[in-house]
């Protein structure tokens, strides 16, 4: 079922632009897919790892992201359109708007719960909770090649800027009391 998702993401990607936009095409196609997940427990993929890279060309990146229950990922933008498909756990998102300095103004709270996806604009940031009393666990969708663009981490508590590193982005995620 994953691999059937994968390949329909992939044409939904680089599809005729006179279909819906791709975002809205994929928005469409992972509700679909977390809903059915919610309520069909054995149908979940299995990964060991919390971040799985399932697929990246130059159209689109398909990503496996678990979260731990409490830990805070730090704010980060993708430079891209990015679409989070959640089915299992809940997953807080705050975003933010940065200014020129790279001093983020909070927007809003999120809550995407199992079953549903968030789209987030490619001028965006945000940083990531789980808050359920369980890992979250959803399948993220980008609009580019993730790995390959420059992107920036923000250090909130000390109000810098930080290239997107994985160990920049392990040195500020937190675990919360």
């Amino acid at each position: 079922m994953l691999d059937q998702l994968i390949e329909r993401l992939k044409s939904a990607a680089v599809s005729d632009h006179s279909q819906p936009p791709a975002d809205l095409a994929i928005v469409s196609l992972l509700t679909e897919y977390v809903q059915h997940l919610k309520a069909n427990r054995s149908a979940r993929p299995m990964f060991e790892d919390d971040d799985v890279i399932l697929f990246e060309d130059d159209h689109i990146s398909i990503w496996f992201c678990r979260f731990q229950p409490k830990v805070k990922v730090p704010p980060h933008n993708h430079m891209m359109v990015a679409m989070i498909g959640v089915y299992d756990g809940v997953e807080e998102n705050a975003l933010y708007d940065a200014d020129d300095q790279g001093n983020l103004t909070p927007r809003q709270i999120k809550h995407v719960h199992a079953g549903e996806v968030l789209r987030i604009a490619p001028d965006k940031i945000h940083g990531v909770t789980c808050v359920s009393d369980h890992p979250s666990e959803a399948i993220h969708v980008y609009l580019g090649p993730l790995t390959r663009v420059d992107r920036n981490l923000y250090d909130v508590e000390h109000g810098t800027v930080l290239s997107f590193t994985d160990e920049n982005y392990k040195t500020l995620s937190k675990t919360l009391n």
